[in-house]
């Protein structure tokens, strides 16, 4: 009985932290597996990089760039995926597990003048607002990768490569 208890404690908590997606202009989504490769491949990292990943969700991202030797920053709102991310990583090797790094904050508050690539996932009525944010506040030389189902996810900018939905842009 007292497991039933937990079980639905734990169901109840789970669809609490996901219904806070719904009230988000950036609910969660993950990032599917196949575009995770084309995502590294567009960014080149390299190690001793900064990778910052705006609304880093479960930190499928995160490992990906700590696995190519990056420190992995993400920034994420909802509690329950910043648990899921620290969760995963305790099973990680300690390499990878060690330069991953996730911030409970509001994307909008985050320093990007660290950050040698930026990972971004918007949808169309965000990007204006990610473009203006990310060239005002990244460093010059920064590369950007967004992940969208959009053919021109920043309106005044042009990518400089783009495969599978990912976009490559350089400050």
């Amino acid at each position: 009985m007292l497991i039933i208890v937990f079980l639905f404690l734990l169901i109840i908590l789970f669809s609490f932290f996901f219904a806070i997606d719904v009230f988000l202009d950036l609910p969660y989504v993950a990032t599917k597996k196949e575009k995770v490769g084309t995502i590294i491949k567009l960014a080149n990292i390299k190690r001793g990089e900064t990778v910052i990943d705006l609304g880093s969700g479960d930190g499928r991202l995160l490992f990906a760039a700590a696995q190519k030797g990056a420190k992995a920053i993400g920034y994420e709102i909802n509690p329950f995926l910043i648990f899921l991310t620290k969760l995963k990583s305790q099973f990680s090797p300690p390499q990878v597990r060690d330069l991953i790094l996730t911030k409970r904050q509001n994307l909008w508050h985050t320093d990007l003048a660290v950050a040698d690539v930026i990972f971004v996932y918007g949808r169309k009525k965000t990007m204006p607002r990610f473009e203006k944010f990310i060239y005002q506040n990244a460093k010059r030389g920064a590369r950007i990768i967004v992940n969208t189902d959009k053919t021109k996810p920043f309106p005044n900018k042009k990518p400089l490569k783009s495969g599978n939905g990912i976009f490559l842009y350089k400050i």
